[in-house]
């Protein structure tokens, strides 16, 4: 083995441990996509009497905003006190509800940090004559501008800076040495674009906080004076993302190994928000966007560091030139590799499917952002055939070449900023009149308790859930604390997955579980009836499609 094998290889090493770790402290279980799948009363459903409570059940913990209200039929709001707890969220009318239609309006925040809103009615008696329209909330569109700006420089400061890092350190390090012309652009541009992806985070702090509450643009500066603002998930990735810059800034001159390890901590950060974090199995779909993110950064830097290159002219050896050249060439080419493959497991656990594309806003984001990807794979395939056809490097032909590339890679990056802000896919609501498929089974949890555990639709993908603990002569069962599910499939050796139920009335407790594949699952539900004693019991689940 030479010693610049070894040498790319130690560079190798720090940065791709650290990935690693990420990885690792990242990777917990988590449901799909916050969506409401189950409401008490039900969509349309006409009680007999007030209810003392509304509960709305998501497919996974959400977090309350203020844009949660209970409506008379017309239009009047009934004061109601609003909790949440894990995937449940409750409203208590403060009074007894008279005869007549209700409406329901809600805005959460899911685990991606999406905003999800929604509204459902239902009748007590009987239906009003006349009621108000279920509320709508869309995001104002100098909101939606402003943060899909901060989001494309973001992600496009990061992956130029750290990309052209790589390729400073890893493809034309020769060349860089021998040119301090070269070596001195590369260092601006990289400063550059790593100050932009900072600027670019730290705006989508303030910018999230008011996206999700669905405000104007005119509420930006009490977001910034908040100090909830700044202590989510958004604003951790924009502390990581800027630290992790700031060390690779600090010492990419004497200690390039430390500097690739902080870019790729610095990449790892996008992974502490999104839609990757609430898609199941976390491990492949959290892997597969870590892939994704590094080769694209190895690939657009990379094409903005041969442009700086070319643009040395002769200060650049031609030797220097070509070796960079045929080294980016084997690195572009392991890219698309990588991004084909990473791509279709990100599709696979998220949208799921290609005919019901069209039909939103994330399915016309991710059809654009497919069709620039094959331009640019056919742009830089032609280049590599031209490359490999001719003896001399005409860098002036490369360096537009180059640029085209890295042009349509931007808007690809554009695309991706909106991409991000939708709703990959919606599960449908329970509604009252609809047959939902259910499945069903008894537990014994000791001394003549019962489980009841119902999963609704009992299908591969996010059920909800409903566990009802009762005695031998119907009395509810209260657990001193929330009944705890396991779920595994030992085929393709997933799980444990572990998540917890919460009380809704005595004896009665909900929540959500995702079973992304379908297979034998073994269910296992704990219930601890009092400080000494917890009983379990279990149940091998066929899920199929």
């Amino acid at each position: 083995m030479t010693s610049s094998v070894l040498r790319r290889a130690r560079l190798l090493a720090a940065p791709v441990g650290l990935l690693l770790l990420g990885w690792i402290a990242l990777a917990s279980p988590a449901a799909a996509h916050a969506s409401l799948v189950s409401t008490d009363p039900a969509d349309g459903e006409v009680v007999a009497t007030s209810p003392d409570a509304i509960t709305l059940t998501f497919t996974e913990t959400v977090r309350l905003t203020d844009g949660i209200e209970l409506l008379a039929g017309d239009g009047t709001v009934i004061p109601a006190d609003i909790s949440g707890s894990d995937a449940v969220v409750t409203i208590t009318p403060t009074e007894t509800l008279a005869d007549g239609t209700y409406v329901v309006g809600w805005r959460v925040i899911s685990a991606d940090s999406h905003p999800v809103a929604g509204g459902f009615s239902f009748s007590v008696g009987a239906p009003s004559e006349t009621t108000v329209a279920l509320p709508t909330v869309e995001t104002p569109h100098d909101v939606d501008l402003v943060r899909k700006t901060a989001e494309a420089t973001r992600y496009g400061g990061l992956l130029v800076a750290t990309g052209a890092l790589a390729f400073g350190l890893l493809v034309a390090r020769p060349a860089l040495r021998r040119s301090p012309v070269a070596r001195r652009r590369l260092l601006r541009v990289g400063f550059g674009a790593a100050a932009l992806a900072v600027v670019g985070a730290i705006l989508l702090v303030p910018l999230t906080a008011v996206w999700q509450a669905g405000d104007t643009l005119a509420s930006f500066g009490s977001a910034v004076v908040d100090s909830a603002t700044w202590t989510t998930s958004t604003g951790a990735a924009a502390l990581v993302l800027g630290l992790a810059l700031l060390v690779g800034a600090v010492t990419v001159r004497r200690a390039p190994e430390l500097a690739l390890a902080a870019a790729a901590v610095a990449l790892g950060s996008l992974a502490l928000v999104g839609h990757t974090r609430t898609y199941g199995p976390v491990a492949l779909v959290l892997t597969a966007d870590l892939a994704h993110v590094l080769v694209a950064a190895l690939w657009l830097g990379g094409l903005v560091g041969l442009v700086v290159v070319f643009s040395a002219g002769r200060d650049v050896r031609a030797g220097d030139l070509q070796k960079a050249v045929h080294r980016f060439s084997a690195v572009a080419l392991g890219s698309v590799a990588v991004l084909t493959v990473s791509g279709l497991v990100l599709w696979w656990r998220i949208p799921q499917t290609v005919t019901d594309l069209p039909d939103s806003s994330y399915g016309w984001h991710l059809l654009v952002k497919v069709v620039l990807v094959v331009v640019v794979i056919g742009v830089a395939t032609f280049n590599l055939r031209h490359l490999r056809r001719s003896r001399t490097i005409d860098a002036r032909r490369l360096r537009l070449m180059a640029e085209i590339e890295a042009g349509i890679l931007l808007l690809v990056l554009a695309v991706t900023a909106g991409l991000i802000t939708q709703v990959p896919r919606q599960e449908p609501v329970q509604a009252a009149s609809a047959e939902r498929a259910a499945i069903t089974r008894e537990l014994d949890l000791g001394e003549g308790r019962t489980g009841t555990l119902t999963l609704t639709p009992g299908a591969v993908g996010t059920n909800a859930a409903q566990l009802e603990v009762v005695a031998d002569d119907g009395t509810p069962v209260s657990a001193v604390e929330p009944p705890g599910i396991a779920v595994g499939i030992e085929e393709f050796e997933l799980g444990p997955f572990r998540s917890t139920l919460t009380e809704v009335a005595p004896g009665r407790y909900e929540g959500s579980l995702d079973l992304p594949i379908p297979g034998t699952w073994r269910i296992e539900v704990g219930v601890r009836v009092d400080r000494f004693e917890r009983v379990t019991d279990s149940i091998d689940l066929e899920v199929k499609e």
